[in-house]
C-alpha cells in the first residue's frame, strides 16, 4: 500500500514547472515542482520526502500552515496585479510610439518643398534677382531698393515681391 501511495504522489508532484507551487496531496498543501523536489513520498500525514528527477532524496518538506499559503496567495494576487500594470504600461507605450508615427507619417505628407525663384541661363534675357540684407540685385547689374509698397530698380522697373518671388515690369 505504501509503494501504491508512492507512486501516486510521485505522479501527483511531477509537474512542468520549474518553480515550486503549492500542490495539494494526501489532505495538505506542499511547495512543490522546483528541482530538488520533482516527486515525493510520505514519511508522515504532514510531511512528504522530495527527490530530485533522477530520484535522488534531496530533503524532506513539511505541508503549508493555513497562513503560509494566504501568503502565497497574496504574493500572487500581488504579481498579476504587477503584470497586469506592466502590460498596461507597455500597450500605453505601444499607442504613444503608434501616435507618434502616425503624426511623423501625416506631417511629412503635408510637407512641400520651398518655391525657389528660377534661375535663368545667362543671355537669355531674362534678368534674376537676389536679396542682400534690404538691396534686391538683378543678374543685369541693377540695384533695387524698397519704396512702399513698391520696389524701385535702378534700370527703372518697378517690381513686386509675390511670394519669395521678385516680379518685375
Amino acid at each position: 500500500m505504501k509503494q501504491v501511495i508512492a507512486t501516486i504522489a510521485t505522479l501527483i508532484l511531477v509537474g512542468c514547472a520549474s518553480s515550486a507551487a503549492p500542490r495539494y496531496f494526501n489532505g495538505a498543501y506542499y511547495m512543490v515542482g522546483d528541482a530538488s523536489c520533482v516527486q515525493g513520498r510520505p514519511l508522515s500525514n504532514t510531511r512528504i520526502m522530495c527527490a530530485d528527477k533522477k530520484g535522488n532524496d534531496t530533503g524532506y518538506r513539511d505541508a503549508m500552515s493555513y497562513e503560509q499559503m494566504q501568503m502565497y496567495q497574496i504574493q500572487m494576487a500581488q504579481q498579476q496585479m504587477q503584470m497586469q500594470q506592466f502590460n498596461q504600461s507597455m500597450q500605453e507605450l505601444g499607442q504613444t510610439f503608434q501616435n507618434a508615427a502616425q503624426q511623423i507619417q501625416q506631417q511629412s505628407q503635408s510637407w512641400t518643398p520651398p518655391q525657389v525663384q528660377p534661375i535663368s541661363p545667362y543671355g537669355s534675357g531674362i534678368t534674376t534677382y537676389r536679396q542682400v540684407g534690404n538691396t534686391w540685385m538683378g543678374s543685369n547689374g541693377s540695384s533695387c531698393q524698397v519704396v512702399g509698397q513698391s520696389i524701385i530698380c535702378s534700370d527703372g522697373k518697378r517690381c513686386q515681391l509675390v511670394g519669395q518671388n521678385l516680379i518685375c515690369n
